[in-house]
This record gives structure tokens, C-alpha cells and sequence, in this order.
């Protein structure tokens, strides 16, 4: 293409506020010192982004708040560093979008991995909450944190790789947008600029204080919780008759602060599926206990939790199908209109047809851009040994799965991920957990025999954590293109993030399972940490391979119901936003709806009193709101999330909170309490 670029005086633009700063080359844009840093803040992010996974499920995006503590860390860094009277380069904001891309790097793979989903639905303690009597031969647990560590280390390399040949293709020649990786990149740019340190400053600032008081509170609220039921958690907010169905506020700060990030629509979707299953529908089931089904066992799959299983598997499912098939055709489409244009002349004539008001910046980031692209020939051969030892290794490692159906996944997963990471592109969504809970479902039907059902949760993990992190990989790289990051300093963030979540990742893991309650281990419905998608990742390796004989009457239908019922509300959306009516901004997603089927409607409160208190917070004050109402909510969520930490400690140490807090109904209940309380301070004294 034409390199020549116009006079920049002749234009205001973002390049030429940096135009007199010197231009670092790969040495100084790939630094210890942000690898140090990007070290801090993986397993910060990791800490908070695993324990929302395991709690909830859903995990909102956490760029921004990685964005403003990267660049308000590093920037400390250095300023300390120069005050010691060391001679240190100047802290760039392509050295800030490096440190970020490990840090966002390493908390995609932590929380796609399958920790809270495929790897935990292969444990013992999720395959009692769907049988009575699961076969031995799809159970998988104690999996040491060596075979972790290189699991995750392949599939994310893999990932990775998969994504470089193609980001010239969808970054320079289709122009894709990659909502999320401009906005980061246009923030990155904006806090090297004296304004934009100014705002970063208070930002953090705001982060601070939030996270003082998020970790004060935990604290306040472990003195609580000496036993099972005990604390504010187990406040029954709404009488103890709603919160026997899972109706109450539990004062965490972590929801709270979901609420205040999560759109609107997403909390009050939330609370509509909590109140429609937990308020109506599972009442009216209990009801048919003794006429629809017989077993009073929680777990069966042929009583009450069959119903709730498969109703949200039902719902997920044909959503995610829908969204699916809409994203792909929408990209096959627009991919082809773009590439007539392309094949009708060369790429300048190509760029400048399309955007023939091509500005400064936009010269100077595509020939930064292509002067320092990577050569194909290094990733693709990565990508094969990564492939070859991954075909040896996984299955050296889980028996369940065989060479041969890691090494088709490995030959589908560059082809898939090009389809993920180009309709991400263009809408900011991936669709990564549709492809995993279709792998599930064609593998363990593929297998068909015991063992099928582990396979194809580790098919999942593989599926999910590769087509997500490479097309999180690729807004990663649009940001570097937006603030001049060289794309070789880019994928070498990506790669030591890898490293670095492949290790942090399952040691992490490792202390959630060792902070829970005894007789309450991570994945159980009574743990703090209930995983609630790992039982609906196994239920579907159990309808693929056929392994339900008996479902309670009625089920099919009510699935059935559920499919037509997601498909109608799917449709008018589509229609709305076809025909640029506003009523599909107020129609929550039926995944958003779904969730609460299973895990309850608690944590739906506490986001919708979060959402409420941001509603609140703008009309009070708009401007400071829409200025720090991000970094309030990080604050909470990070103090509460981190707390994780010392709770672990104080129990490695038999340190027991002193006190329990518990709620009973009034009338005979309290009188027989107050009687062996009186009767044991007696016989003590």
C-alpha cells in the first residue's frame, strides 16, 4: 500500500498529540518491569474474576478496571523508580497496552479454562447433584495441579497461535471494529495525556476507597459465620418463608458491584427468571410431587431436578443456537461483500475505495502496523507442535479422551475460532460457550459409553478456552493498533499472560477449594462456591450420550414448551432490530433469564439493589457518576474478592470465626433452642 502520509499539522487527530514522543521499539515496549507488574495484577483479576464464576457464572467484562489500575501501577513504578536515582525509560502508553494484554490475557484463560464449568462437572460432588448413583468411570476428581498447569498451558498457546495469521486480515484489510479492543485502546491513549492522568488518578483513587470498605465488610462479616447457615449471608431479608426459595439479600458487596456494571436489563432479566422459576413455576412442580414424579431425592434427575436441569439446559441451549446462527450468517455476509471488494484491486486501492477520507491516524497505525507484522510462518508452526504435544499429552493425562478426538478438535479450532473472532468483530460477542456445549453434546453422543461424559467436558475446556482467548486476543491487538503497539509486543503479552494464567489459574483454584465449608466442596448447591453452570455442562454430556432412562412425566414437553417459547422472544428481537424499533432494548436475553433456574434468585437481588443504586446515583449526579461508577463497582468487587485470600489462611490455620448468627422461626423452635442453649451453659458451668 501507499506509506505516504499526509501532513499532520493539516489535521487534529490522536497521533498528533504523540507525534514529537519518540516511537519505542520492541525492547523498550516489552519490559521487565511490566512483566513484574502484569504479574500483581493476573492474580488479582484471577482472584476476582474466579471467585464471580464460581458464585454466579457470569462474569462481566473487567477491561476497564484492568486498564485504569495498569496504568496507575506501572506509572508508580516508575516515578519510585527515578526517585531511587535509577536511570529508567519513559513509561509509554505502548509499554501500558503490553502490561495490559498480559493481564487480560491471563484472566480470560483463568475464567474460560472450565474451572467453574467443564473441569468441576467432572467431579464427584457435581455427578451426585444429577444421580443418586453416578458411574465411577465419569468421575474425575483430585486431579493434581501439575496436569492442570500444562492443560492450560497448551490450549491456551493454542488460542493464541490460532489467532496470529489472521490479524492483518481482520485489523487492516476488513476494518472489523472490535468494539471493546477500540474503546481500550482509545482510554489507553487518553491516560497519557495530561488530562487523561488527571481523570486515571481519581479513578483510582475512587478504587481504593471502594476496596477499603468491600474488605472491611468481609471482615466484619466472617465474626458471623461459625457454621453452615450462619452470617449475613443467611439473612432472611424477605421473612423466612421466601428464603427457604432462595429469596434474600446477602450484603455482598461483589453482586452489588456486578449490578452497577452489568446493563440494566441483564440485572432485572435476572430477577424476571428468578421470580418466574423459584416464585411460580417450581411450586407449582413441588405440587405434582406423587402425580408427575415420585423420588423426593434432590439430585435425581427423575424427580424436581430434572425439571430444573433440563428446563435451563432447554432455554441456554436455544438461545446460544439462535445467537449463534444470526452472528455467523451476519458475518458470512458481510465477510463476502467485503471480500468482492477486495479482489477488485490492490490493497491501497482497496483501503482508500473503502475509506477514501482516510485520515492521519489511520495512515500512520496501518503502516506502524504492517512494518512489523508477524511473519505466518512462525505462529502457524507453533500452532502444530502445540497440536502435536497436545495430541500425546491430554490423553497421556485423562484416559477418558483419545488422541484422536484432540486432534480433530486441534484441526477445527483455527477454522471455528476465524468464524468467532470475525462476527466478535463486527457485534463485540463471542459465542465460545455455544461451541462448547455443541462439542459436548457431539462428542459424548460420538463416544456413546462410560467415560463419554468426562471426554466431552474436556473437549469443552479445550473448545472454550482457545476460540475465546483468540478472539479476546484479537480486540486485544486492535487496542495495540489504535495507540501504535507493535503487533510482535502484542502477542508476546499474550503469550506470557498464558504462562503466567497457567500456573496462577489452578493454584488459585486450589485455595477456593481449600477455603470452603466442611462437607460443602466447590460445585455443591450448599457451597459458597455452588459453580452453577458445571451441572448443566454435565447434563448435557449425559443427554448426548443417552444416558437418561427416565425423566419425570411431562419434562419433554415443558423443554419443548421452553425451546418455542426462546425461539418467539429470539425472533422479536431480531424483528425490533431489523426494523429500528426500541423494544428490543427493554427484552433481556433468555441465557440472562435461564440462570436463576438453577442457582437461585439471591444473587439477582443483590445486582438488581446495585443497579438501583446506580439509577439513583445518576440522578443525583450524572456527571460523576458516569465517571466513577465503574471504578466503585471494581473496588467492591476486588475487596470482597480478595478477602478470599486471608479467609484461606485463617483456615489453613484452624483460626474459626467466634461467632454465629442464625434465624429461626418464632413459636416452639425457639423455645426448644433456648432450652439446650440454657441446658449446655449449665452443665458447662
Amino acid at each position: 500500500m501507499d506509506a505516504t502520509i499526509e501532513d499532520p499539522r493539516l489535521s487534529t487527530s490522536v497521533e498528533v498529540v504523540f507525534a514529537k514522543q519518540h516511537m519505542p521499539d520492541l525492547r523498550g515496549q516489552v519490559t521487565l518491569r511490566a512483566m513484574a507488574v502484569s504479574v500483581v495484577l493476573g492474580i488479582v483479576f484471577c482472584f476476582v474474576g474466579m471467585r464471580i464464576q464460581l458464585t454466579t457464572g457470569l462474569v462481566p467484562a473487567l477491561n476497564m478496571p484492568a486498564s485504569v489500575l495498569c496504568f496507575f501501577l506501572l506509572k508508580s513504578l516508575v516515578r519510585l523508580l527515578q526517585k531511587g536515582g535509577f536511570a529508567v525509560l519513559p513509561f509509554t502508553r505502548q509499554e501500558n497496552m503490553f502490561l495490559l494484554t498480559c493481564v487480560i490475557t491471563c484472566l480470560n484463560l483463568a475464567i474460560t479454562g472450565g474451572f467453574a464449568t467443564a473441569l468441576t462437572g467432572m467431579t464427584s460432588t457435581v455427578a451426585k447433584t444429577l444421580a443418586d448413583d453416578p458411574d465411577p468411570r465419569d468421575i474425575v476428581d483430585n486431579v493434581p495441579t501439575g496436569k492442570w498447569i500444562l492443560f492450560f498451558f497448551l490450549i491456551g498457546m493454542a488460542g493464541v497461535l490460532s489467532n496470529v495469521p489472521f490479524n492483518q486480515v481482520m485489523i487492516i484489510d476488513y476494518k472489523l471494529l472490535f468494539p471493546t479492543g477500540t474503546v481500550v485502546g482509545q482510554l489507553v491513549n487518553s491516560f497519557h495525556t495530561p488530562e487523561g492522568a488527571y481523570v486515571a488518578k481519581m479513578q483510582v483513587m475512587t478504587i481504593f476507597k471502594a476496596f477499603f470498605g468491600s474488605f472491611s465488610w468481609s471482615i466484619f462479616q466472617w465474626f458471623y459465620t461459625s457454621g453452615n447457615g450462619c452470617g449475613f449471608q443467611s439473612f432472611p431479608s424477605f421473612g423466612l418463608g421466601l428464603y427457604k426459595r432462595r429469596f434474600y439479600f446477602d450484603f455482598s458487596a461483589t453482586y452489588i458491584g456486578l449490578g452497577m456494571i452489568c446493563p440494566h436489563i441483564v440485572n432485572f432479566g435476572l430477577l424476571f427468571g428468578a421470580i418466574v422459576s423459584w416464585g411460580f413455576l417450581y411450586p407449582f412442580l413441588e405440587s405434582k410431587r406423587g402425580q408427575w414424579y415420585e423420588t423426593d431425592s434432590p439430585s435425581s434427575l427423575s424427580g424436581l431436578n430434572g425439571y430444573k436441569v433440563f428446563i435451563s439446559v432447554a432455554l441456554i441451549v436455544t438461545d446460544g443456537l439462535i445467537n449463534f446462527i444470526t452472528l455467523v450468517t451476519s458475518a458470512a455476509i458481510n465477510f463476502y461483500q467485503i471480500r468482492q471488494e477486495r479482489d477488485s484491486s490492490e490493497l491501497t486501492n482497496y483501503i482508500n475505495k473503502l475509506h477514501p477520507s482516510l485520515n492521519y491516524d489511520d495512515r500512520k497505525r496501518i503502516e506502524v502496523f504492517l512494518a512489523n507484522r508477524i511473519p505466518v510462518s512462525g505462529p502457524v508452526a507453533g500452532y502444530i507442535a502445540c497440536a502435536a504435544i497436545s495430541t500425546v499429552a491430554i490423553p497421556a493425562m485423562f484416559s477418558q479422551i483419545k488422541f484422536y478426538h484432540v486432534a480433530m478438535l486441534y484441526m477445527a479450532i483455527p477454522v471455528v475460532g476465524f468464524c468467532n473472532t470475525y462476527a466478535t468483530g463486527l457485534t463485540d460477542w463471542s459465542v465460545t460457550p455455544t461451541y462448547a456445549k455443541f462439542v459436548i453434546f457431539v462428542l459424548a453422543a460420538w463416544i456413546g459409553r462410560p467415560g463419554a461424559v468426562v471426554a466431552s467436558l474436556l473437549a469443552s475446556g479445550i473448545t472454550m478456552a482457545s476460540l475465546h482467548v483468540s478472539s479476546q486476543a484479537m480486540q486485544d491487538l486492535k487496542s495495540g493498533y489504535m495507540t501504535l503497539t507493535l503487533p510482535r509486543a502484542m502477542v508476546t503479552g499474550q503469550l506470557f499472560g498464558v504462562a503466567l494464567s497457567s500456573v496462577v489459574g489452578p493454584c488459585i483454584f486450589l485455595a477456593f477449594q481449600n477455603s470452603t465449608k466442611p462437607g460443602a466442596p466447590v460445585g455443591s448447591k450448599q457451597s459458597n462456591y455452588p459453580c452453577p453452570y458445571a451441572a448443566l455442562y454435565r447434563a448435557i454430556g449425559i443427554i448426548g450420550m443417552g444416558g437418561v432412562k427416565e425423566l419425570p412425566k411431562y419434562c419433554i414437553e415443558l423443554c419443548v414448551i421452553s425451546v418455542c417459547v426462546t425461539v418467539a422472544i429470539d425472533t422479536a428481537v431480531l424483528i425490533s432490530q431489523k426494523r429500528g424499533w426500541s423494544i428490543h432494548s427493554y427484552i433481556p436475553s433468555m441465557t440472562v433469564i435461564a440462570l436463576p433456574f438453577f442457582t437461585g434468585p439471591f444473587f439477582a437481588i443483590d445486582m438488581c439493589v446495585g443497579a438501583l443504586l446506580l439509577l439513583l446515583w445518576r440522578r443525583m449526579e450524572a456527571g460523576s457518576a458516569q465517571l466513577l461508577s465503574s471504578s466503585v463497582a471494581a473496588g467492591m468487587i476486588c475487596g470482597e474478592g480478595l478477602f478470599t485470600l486471608p479467609s484461606v489462611l485463617l483456615n489453613m490455620f484452624k483460626v474459626l470465626p467466634p461467632m454465629c448468627m442464625k434465624f429461626l422461626p418464632g413459636g416452639q423452635e425457639v423455645e426448644v433452642v433456648d432450652s439446650f442453649l440454657n441446658n449446655s451453659g449449665a452443665s458447662r458451668a
